[in-house]
């Protein structure tokens, strides 16, 4: 009772914490203008001394007109340099602020990038998480009376080049309650069903079973919030493996022994971990390694899951809609680690821009030119560029997003897919979004739907001269997945050949056909790959085409043998 009365004293707070951060939100989405216009002067005044600033004249600019001019579009590369000056110890170039982390994210050469966070890019999160809360408790109110699951990403392992003796500025992952604001981070530890602690865990099946112990010993599990649904889903279909031993961690009320954790971490951990006799007894009844239908029985009033909805999720959204029947599925917002780009907040299903967070402009395809968010058309199609408090300016996001509709003045976005995830072995020139295109329409004439499906380009196909990609391809029971794939390998190739480039690959023998191969835990190998090239594990999301699998060689899936 006690633990129920300090959960709901914490979500009031926290509700009253983020109103005014909604109210600012609702105002803003009336006067986008005005609103980019106020973060743009922000940013600039705050960074007129910086190098970076001195070097582009800040002092001069008056209007986004004369920052567009004096301050040129920029890739990872440009900041390079200057981001690594900050690990060593010198003055950061790019922002007044000092970074605080430096966080990886896979960039297109599959070698990781390092963006700096500092405290005006987390206060720029902030302005984007504070309206989507308050919004969320107000429509959820019985959200109040619950504890909640934020996913957190653990620091598996020391990213290459990266030194403790002469890195001065940490390297790893921030959770997403470190994005909540001083008084969420303060409110969360009453709020969560997780410890944040979790993210010290460096063995990623440790990390999964302490974080599976965490879950099943909360009855009162109201919200999940995770990035990707392929996170949840994998973790719970570990469960079974990790069962036995969290059932006699609730029991004698230690962490499991094979726990691998360092002492500080387990210490920390062990702190806020109680054994439940009670519920050890009540998870083994549902007996869920042989019943994994009944996890809706484990937190029977659970909400709300939150969770990416976008292109090539639906297999994941499908299983959750399938494992948690009463559930209401929320769409989140266009996330990344490098800014916020649009926010789910009391507009029904639509995402309007974060028009309060950073300073944004669009690149149109047919021309290149770059519009503020006031322009926007809707039905165009853009490329989102990002100035940031964190030191990116102009910085191409590469995220190509559809303006869907309006929430009030502010334009709705729609994330298609990166307009640089291109895999180009021979001329080809095919884009994630041609295949993407292409799955969506095999699944809507009718064909199975698989459980995972990706193209890989392969440029030794079979031992042949010619180039080719493989469709990896996976649809619960190995037979019905044998049956299914060569017709998907037909249709998928009918949709590439569309593609001028790609049928004229194929016409000149450059390219051979589409070739099929059936994979186990699909999903689970991508991301066990991509965690590997340094990706956050929580925000990972699953492609249509794995374009980096050609710079970088690897075979990261597991194939299906004959005999299976």
């Amino acid at each position: 009772m006690l633990r129920d009365a300090v959960t709901f004293a914490c979500q009031l707070l926290w509700l009253l914490a983020s109103l005014p951060g909604w109210l600012r939100f609702q105002w803003a989405l009336r006067h986008p203008r005005r609103a980019q216009e106020q973060v743009l002067r922000r940013l600039i005044k705050a960074n007129r001394g910086t190098a970076f600033g001195q070097a582009h004249d800040f002092a001069a600019i008056r209007t986004q007109e004369e920052f567009s001019s004096r301050v040129p579009f920029a890739e990872y590369e440009a900041f390079a340099d200057s981001i690594r000056l900050a690990r060593e110890g010198h003055a950061f170039p790019l922002a007044a602020e000092r970074p605080e982390l430096l966080e990886p994210t896979s960039g297109s050469s599959g070698a990781p990038k390092l963006i700096p966070v500092t405290p005006q890019l987390r206060r720029e999160f902030a302005a984007a998480v504070q309206p989507w809360i308050a919004w969320l408790l107000l429509a959820h109110p019985r959200l109040l009376l619950g504890r909640h699951y934020w996913a957190v990403s653990p620091n598996t392992r020391p990213l290459a080049g990266t030194s403790q003796t002469t890195d001065r500025v940490p390297i790893g992952f921030s959770d997403d309650a470190d994005y909540l604001g001083v008084f969420g981070r303060f409110v969360a530890r009453g709020i969560l069903a997780n410890p944040a602690d979790l993210r010290n865990v460096t063995d990623p099946e440790s990390f999964t079973k302490l974080t599976l112990l965490f879950l099943l010993a909360e009855r009162n599990l109201r919200l999940v919030s995770v990035w990707h649904p392929s996170f949840l889903t994998v973790l719970l279909a570990a469960l079974p493996r990790h069962l036995p031993e969290v059932l006699a961690a609730l029991r004698c009320g230690e962490l499991p022994g094979g726990a691998a954790a360092d002492a500080t971490a387990r210490e920390a951990i062990g702190q806020r971990f109680r054994g439940d006799r009670r519920r050890a007894d009540e998870l083994e009844a549902l007996d869920l390694a042989r019943n994994p239908e009944r996890l809706a029985q484990v937190w029977p009033k659970l909400e709300i899951i939150s969770c990416w909805a976008g292109p090539r999720s639906e297999p994941w959204l499908g299983e959750l809609r399938r494992l948690f029947p009463r559930a209401a599925i929320q769409p989140k917002g266009l996330l990344a680690t490098e800014g916020c780009v649009s926010i789910p907040t009391g507009c029904g299903r639509k995402r309007p821009c974060a028009v309060t967070s950073h300073y944004f402009e669009f690149v149109r395809f047919e021309d290149g030119v770059a519009v503020p968010v006031w322009k926007l058309v809707l039905g165009q199609e853009y490329s989102v560029v990002l100035t940031t408090g964190g030191g990116l300016w102009r910085y191409r996001l590469h995220d190509r997003v559809k303006v869907v509709d309006f929430c009030h003045a502010t334009p709705c976005l729609e994330f298609l897919g990166k307009d640089n995830a291109v895999s180009d072995m021979v001329g080809e020139k095919l884009d994630e979004r041609h295949v993407a295109e292409a799955f969506a329409e095999v699944l809507a004439g009718g064909d199975n739907t698989p459980i995972f499906a990706m193209l890989v380009p392969d440029p030794g196909w079979a031992g042949r001269s010619a180039a080719g990609y493989l469709l990896l391809f996976e649809a619960g029971q190995v037979a019905v997945a044998q049956e299914a794939l060569p017709r998907w390998c037909e249709r998928v190739e009918r949709c590439l050949r569309r593609n001028y480039h790609y049928d004229h690959a194929c016409n000149r023998g450059q390219l051979a056909p589409l070739r099929g191969v059936l994979v186990r835990e699909g999903a689970r190998s991508y991301r066990e790959a991509a965690v590997r090239r340094g990706a956050r594990i929580g925000t990972i999301k699953i492609p249509a085409l794995d374009w980096r699998s050609v710079d970088s060689g690897t075979v990261w899936w597991q194939t299906v043998s004959d005999g299976e």
